[in-house]
Order: C-alpha cells, then sequence, then structure tokens
C-alpha cells in the first residue's frame, strides 16, 4: 500500500537516492543529480513523499511561480491575474511504477492547491510521454507548447498543463 505525506527535512536523503534511479532510467531531470539536494530545496513551498513499507518512493513539490518557468510565463501570457504556483519534482522510483504513487502524489498537491486557491501548472518535456499521458488521464488541461532550453543550449519541446478545475455545489467553478 502507498501512502502520502508532508515531506521532512529528514527525508531528503532517502529523496535524492530515489532520484538518482530515476536519473539512471530516465534522464531526469536532464541537469543531472550533481545538486539533487539543493533540486529538492530552492524555490519549494511544500512537497510530499510517497511511501511503501515506510521506505521513500516518489516525491512532489509545489514551487514558485518565477518567469523563467516555460509553464509559468506561458501562463502569465495567456492569464495575467490568476495565481499560480508549480507542480515540480514529481518521481517515483522505477520499481514502483504502476503502484498508483504518482496520482497519489498529485492528488496531493492538488488538494493542498485548491485550499491555497492556487492553480497549478507544469511542464513536462516531450521525451515524457508516460508523465504527458498521466496528466491528461488526470485531466489537466494542456494549454501550450514552448521550447525548453537546459545544459549548453540544448533544446526539446515541453508541453504545458494546467491543473483541473473542481465544480462545487454544481455551480461554482473553483481550484
Amino acid at each position: 500500500m502507498v501512502t502520502v505525506r508532508v515531506r521532512t527535512g529528514v527525508d531528503i536523503d532517502g529523496c535524492v537516492e530515489v532520484l538518482g534511479r530515476v536519473y539512471g532510467l530516465d534522464g531526469y531531470p536532464v541537469q543531472g543529480t550533481a545538486h539533487a539536494h539543493q533540486f529538492l530545496q530552492d524555490g519549494i513551498q511544500r512537497a510530499w513523499i510517497a511511501e511503501h513499507r515506510d521506505k521513500i518512493i516518489g516525491h512532489v513539490a509545489i514551487g514558485d511561480a518565477t518567469n523563467d518557468d516555460a509553464a509559468v510565463a506561458l501562463w502569465r501570457g495567456l492569464y495575467p491575474n490568476e495565481p499560480i504556483a508549480v507542480l515540480e519534482r514529481l518521481y517515483v522510483d522505477p520499481k514502483h511504477r504502476g503502484s498508483g504513487a504518482a496520482t497519489s502524489l498529485i492528488q496531493a498537491a492538488v488538494a493542498w492547491s485548491r485550499q491555497a486557491q492556487l492553480r497549478l501548472v507544469l511542464y513536462a518535456l516531450i521525451k515524457d510521454q508516460a508523465a504527458i499521458r498521466l496528466y491528461g488521464r488526470l485531466g489537466w488541461n494542456r494549454f501550450g507548447t514552448v521550447p525548453f532550453i537546459y545544459g549548453d543550449g540544448q533544446k526539446m519541446d515541453a508541453v504545458c498543463f494546467s491543473s483541473p478545475r473542481s465544480v462545487q455545489d454544481g455551480s461554482t467553478d473553483v481550484f
């Protein structure tokens, strides 16, 4: 059984370990894992981990919405007054994919964003087709494709998504 809880400081080393396995298989994150501790902590408002039998198997975070994020820049060009944050740093240990961990992590982040009255945005690199399919299955709205530049000028398309809206009481559209 997979459980999800808020990440604490003592979880970081376990998250880095899982991220190393993810990078080895998927090349995520594209900038590598040399600065994984910093990657998991800088600009993060809140983060969650997924556990199975008391071992960390997945991670997701809500990050600050800065214009250097491809999805944020595109969203703000379309909807400049809507408050947003970024769903990011989502990954699941390759041995536990298909367990529902990614869905549970995303659901925790979306629930928090609704309480905070923030729309979540994100981008998924075109190479990460499983992630793109997952966001689609979960009702995320695709709102554009932008170039993502990384490394020493390497470029790849990134698909931008926004979190689904929920309908309360059949009449009001809320986050």
